[in-house]
């Protein structure tokens, strides 16, 4: 007669994986307090979450997988009360990102504090964007993980905003970004400067670090309606796509001075009027730009 174990034997004679501790265990929260201002309500609303971002770094050696766990905190104070509007005094973002490895977590690679409505974090860019209010439209600051610095302010069409990027081959793939803010924006005071003829900045950038900033000044300036006339569109006129392009690469090996070079920037206003800047040994060049009557292009320092 053939013994047969009982089922529960079988089991247990099948090895079973050990539960590992987590190597990070982090925690968010939600916080809210209400007081009240004579008949208004003062509403304060902490949000916090975690997002882990994830992305390949190539800028030296072989590369590798990068993984960073972000942490934002969205702090906001509103007025509330009966027959008005509600009143955002104050929305402030804050965020602190750590590296993360198979033994845990590092010391803090990027802490910042900025103004914004939402946070997104999408690769190596942390995204916190601003909202427009009336003829106002949003805003979108963006930061690097690979280095914690400021890159830019988005404004335009897209989730973050208009980008146009460029890429070649190489060992390493050295991107470029471009992206403009153009009023009118919450945050015109701080991107734009105190200078009203200024309507508009253009940063071209590293996936890491900004590499120039040029500042657009038009007839009447913030004061004016003219940028509320305006279609904004950013293109790559190449060779190969005289029309234009939002993302452009070259199948060639070498330095990016000798590569992102003989094409130009445009920035489409309206069917009629576009700025275009002649991109020259991986630079800008606003001396020699095409644009409308009244129009002025001119190269500011980096922050």
């Amino acid at each position: 007669m053939r013994y047969v174990a009982p089922l529960a034997a079988l089991l247990h004679l099948i090895a079973l994986p050990a539960l590992a501790e987590p190597i990070v265990d982090e925690k968010a929260t939600t916080e809210t307090s209400i007081t009240m201002d004579g008949e208004a309500y003062l509403i304060r609303t902490v949000n916090r979450r975690h997002d882990v971002a994830s992305f390949y770094d190539d800028r030296t050696g072989p590369g590798a997988m990068k993984r960073f766990l972000v942490e934002t905190e969205i702090d906001r104070l509103a007025r509330e009360a009966d027959e008005e509007e509600i009143d955002v005094q104050s929305s402030i973002l804050r965020v602190k990102a750590r590296p993360l490895t198979a033994s845990g977590l590092g010391e803090v690679a990027m802490a910042m504090e900025t103004k914004a409505d939402e946070v997104a974090v999408s690769g190596p860019y942390v995204v916190a964007t601003l909202w427009g209010c009336c003829a106002e439209q949003s805003s979108h600051e963006v930061f690097s993980l690979y280095t914690g610095k400021r890159l830019f302010s988005a404004t335009g069409d897209g989730d973050f905003g208009d980008w146009l990027t460029m890429g070649k081959k190489g060992p390493n793939y050295e991107q470029r970004i471009v992206a403009a803010h153009l009023a009118f924006t919450a945050r015109d005071a701080d991107e734009l400067s105190a200078d009203r003829d200024v309507v508009g900045v253009f940063t071209y950038a590293t996936e890491g670090e900004p590499l120039q900033r040029l500042a657009l000044r038009a007839p009447g300036g913030r004061d004016s309606d003219l940028p509320l006339d305006w279609s904004p569109k950013l293109l790559w006129l190449t060779r190969h796509a005289p029309e234009g392009i939002d993302h452009a690469f070259f199948e060639q090996d070498g330095d990016a001075k000798d590569i992102y070079t003989g094409i130009a920037l445009r920035l489409r206003l309206d069917r009629e009027t576009h700025i275009d800047v002649p991109l020259v040994a991986d630079r800008l060049v606003p001396g020699e730009a095409t644009l409308p009557e009244g129009y002025s292009l001119t190269e500011v320092a980096l922050e």
